[in-house]
């Protein structure tokens, strides 16, 4: 079984184990997720299925759409509830205040991953050297935020929500930390809430809910659905006796390209029937040789 599927995860399972639940659910060999997703969040979660696990490195996984909420008056060591609290304050920052630098956060910015991260450090993950109290320097990193904006503020809650479009990379408790500071140095904050709602070209409209897995079989998107028209080409019969060969063949202006974005570095192909060939990698101008084949 070949395909992918979204799935709506609650808060507490890994995305390991979300992945490994839907594998199990379709009594399937093979499962990965795209995009993951910390326990503590919840939302949409991109699983590939079978050979599919091989398209997920090519997956268009822009935008991210996050909602969060931040809870003011103390921070924690990991930027969201599960942490220990480091640090407590009363100042809460006025709704005026943390709507007006907002606008400091737009476009590509320079962002600190926070230690309790799975960035590897040496070849370890930052998160296990935090837990050993291992000193360490998270280096800066750039991302894009597309789109920022507070959708809620609750001065009797001691509690803001925001929704925040961004690239793949962006760690939402980083960005909610740092909008904290910026509006007042003096405040203290931590994320108590986190939902992805969109990833490329995938949303929640097209999840199955956590609770009914027995139903994903439902839920099956095919590859071809599943990337942008500009990555995807169709070969015909001569074109896939040669791919079969591991030898390269022509893309250009004679082939029935998918979309009008034209051919890309990386091409899916699929035959004349719709079905998965391969994945082409362009070589020289218009040849591509197969770096994956799944005839």
């Amino acid at each position: 079984m070949d395909g992918f599927i979204c799935i709506d995860k609650p808060v507490g399972p890994s995305s390991f184990s979300a992945a490994q639940a839907v594998r199990k659910s379709l009594k399937i060999k093979k499962a990965g997720h795209a995009g993951t997703l910390d326990p503590m969040a919840s939302g949409l979660l991109v699983v590939a299925l079978g050979r599919c696990t091989r398209l997920l490195e090519h997956l268009s996984l822009e935008p991210k759409i996050y909602e969060f909420s931040v809870t003011f008056g103390r921070s924690t060591d990991t930027l969201d509830a599960e942490g220990n609290v480091i640090a407590e304050s009363s100042v809460i920052p006025s709704s005026e205040r943390l709507a007006g630098v907002l606008k400091n956060f737009m476009g590509a910015i320079e962002q600190t991953p926070p230690q309790y991260s799975a960035i590897k450090i040496n070849g370890t993950p930052a998160y296990k050297l935090a837990r050993k109290g291992v000193d360490m320097e998270m280096k800066s990193r750039s991302i894009t935020i597309y789109d920022l904006a507070m959708c809620g503020y609750d001065i009797s809650e001691k509690r803001a929500d925001f929704t925040v479009s961004c690239s793949s990379g962006t760690y939402v408790r980083s960005l909610a930390a740092d909008i904290v500071k910026a509006a007042d140095v003096n405040a203290e904050g931590f994320v108590n809430k986190l939902r992805r709602t969109r990833t490329g070209r995938f949303d929640l409209s097209m999840a199955v809910d956590y609770q009914h897995l027995s139903d994903s079989i439902n839920y099956i998107i095919d590859a071809g659905a599943a990337f942008d028209d500009p990555q995807k080409v169709v070969i015909d019969d001569a074109q896939k006796a040669e791919i079969s060969k591991g030898r390269k063949i022509v893309i250009n202006s004679t082939n029935p390209v998918v979309g009008k974005g034209g051919p890309e570095s990386i091409l899916i192909a699929f035959d004349g029937a719709g079905s998965l060939t391969a994945v082409l990698k362009r070589v020289d101008g218009d040849k591509y040789h197969p770096e994956k084949v799944f005839l």
